[in-house]
């Protein structure tokens, strides 16, 4: 019974360019506690020669990030400071007699004296590098994101929506390999997808199930060319919930607790003991799995079951999380019942006879839509679908820039991408996107003027130092219809 687990890893540009970051800390600790424990989960599932394979859907924005010296160099001094940190709480606490205290000192003490010894030794400070040795190895499949993670039906214009798409294909296949399937953050559906998928020649689009307006998952949206598959939400159920699954288990690390010393406990937080937290993630592991063998019990024979697994919180709320990964991937590569594949291998058993259609005005009743579209929402969509219809003016001013002026007009093409992340919609108040907007109106007003004094040349170049995200980016792209 062949099963796709599709790892979908994102953070939000954070890159700070001197020596103090601030506003970091999101992406170490993903790093941390996300991708290198992935990382070396795959890589000992492959030294033991077992049949493993996920896919990955990791945001172009994330990889970037990954790749930058600047950002390495933070997450080693990240790490060396947390070590300092632990030193110092494990003598505390042996001062005091806290044994338990102490106890969980050294633990955190081994575990970021380990993950910096894997960073900077065993994968030589090249995450990215080695995610794409582990995809030419086959162990990983690549999906083609949006450049900086957009809800794409919430932008304001194709040609945007063609950027981040073109711009996201672009650095996936450099970085990794060119992909044949397309992600959508969020699920979320726009009519001009697939005519743009077809172009780019993607087969195939993963989307939520409120999208369908007739047929079924997995059906062609055009005959052999571009199939869309569906993703099985009530088992992500058992790790997206911390009410309701996993995460919210009394025995885990309890994620309001930045000392990590605590767990959820039952009615109140408790004293956090790692040996029985990661032996409970053993156990929902063995009950995620039967619950999986039971869903595929009830499909017909050679049903794929496409598991979506949002890694984004893992590091801020179930701490536990890889581990529950790696027992999961273990037992589905060794039982006789399952077999690890992915999305793609769908196609090759759909008949041209089973089509679908999908919603044409992208917000289906039973959609996701409505929670990016609060009140609160309105005036950061508002502004950002002025700044889309300003730059598609412009560009159309300047349709071959070059120069200067191609240069801050590329800049300005980065702060829109930047402005478009996911993480303003699903936090709207918080102002990150007014930020890049902020910088945006400044190259605006820098690319109409005929030539640039030694202020405006300082002022582009400190907004280029401080995003410096998409080497290579046409900034046409967003004028085309």
């Amino acid at each position: 019974m062949p099963v796709a687990f599709v790892i979908e890893v994102h953070i939000p540009y954070v890159r700070h360019p001197g020596r103090h970051p601030s506003g970091e800390e999101p992406l170490h600790t993903l790093t941390a506690q996300v991708l290198i424990p992935l990382i070396d989960l795959l890589c000992e599932l492959q030294r033991h020669r077992l049949p493993v394979t996920i896919t990955l859907a990791c945001s172009p924005i994330a990889l970037e990030q990954w790749r930058d010296p600047v950002v390495n160099k933070h997450f080693a001094q990240w790490l060396e400071d947390r070590i300092t940190h632990h030193q110092a709480e494990l003598a505390r606490f042996e001062a005091e007699g806290n044994r338990h205290g102490a106890y969980l000192a050294r633990f955190y003490l081994d575990w970021d004296r380990q993950t910096l010894r894997a960073f900077s030794t065993r994968y030589q400070r090249n995450l990215a590098g080695r995610l794409q040795e582990l995809v030419i190895a086959e162990v990983i499949t690549p999906l083609c994101l949006p450049a900086s993670h957009a809800i794409l039906p919430l932008l304001g214009r194709e040609s945007v929506v063609r950027a981040q798409l073109e711009h996201g294909l672009l650095y996936i296949s450099r970085y990794l390999r060119r992909p044949e399937g397309l992600w959508l953050p969020g699920g979320a559906w726009r009519p001009e997808i697939e005519q743009i998928a077809l172009e780019l020649d993607l087969h195939y689009v993963i989307v939520d199930r409120a999208y369908v307006r007739s047929g079924q998952l997995p059906g062609w949206l055009i005959p052999r060319r571009l199939a869309a598959i569906g993703m099985e939400h009530d088992l992500a159920r058992h790790i997206d919930s911390t009410e309701l699954g996993y995460p919210g288990d009394p025995l885990y690390r309890n994620a309001a607790d930045p000392t990590g010393y605590t767990a959820n406990g039952i009615d109140e937080p408790q004293s956090y003991d790692p040996y029985d937290a990661l032996r409970r993630a053993q156990e929902h592991a063995n009950h995620f799995v039967e619950q999986l063998l039971y869903r595929l019990s009830q499909l017909p024979a050679e049903s794929t079951i496409v598991v979506p697994i949002d890694t984004r919180w893992w590091g801020s709320y179930w701490f536990e999380g890889p581990t529950w990964l790696q027992a999961v991937l273990t037992r589905c590569a060794t039982d006789a019942r399952l077999r690890l594949t992915h999305p793609g291998t769908i196609l090759t058993n759909l008949r041209a006879s089973e089509m679908v259609t999908l919603h044409t005005d992208s917000q289906p009743t039973s959609g996701n839509l409505a929670r990016w579209q609060s009140p609160a929402a309105q005036r950061y969509w508002q502004a950002l679908h002025d700044a889309e219809q300003r730059f598609a003016d412009l560009v159309a001013h300047y349709p071959a820039a070059e120069g200067l002026r191609e240069r801050v007009l590329a800049q300005a093409a980065r702060e829109l991408l930047l402005a478009e992340q996911s993480d303003w919609a699903e936090d709207p108040q918080e102002l990150g996107w007014q930020r890049h907007l902020d910088r945006f109106e400044q190259l605006f007003v820098l690319a109409r003027q005929e030539s640039l004094s030694a202020t405006d040349l300082f002022t582009l170049e400190q907004i280029e130092t401080h995003d410096a995200i998409f080497p290579v980016l046409n900034y046409r792209l967003f004028g085309k219809s």
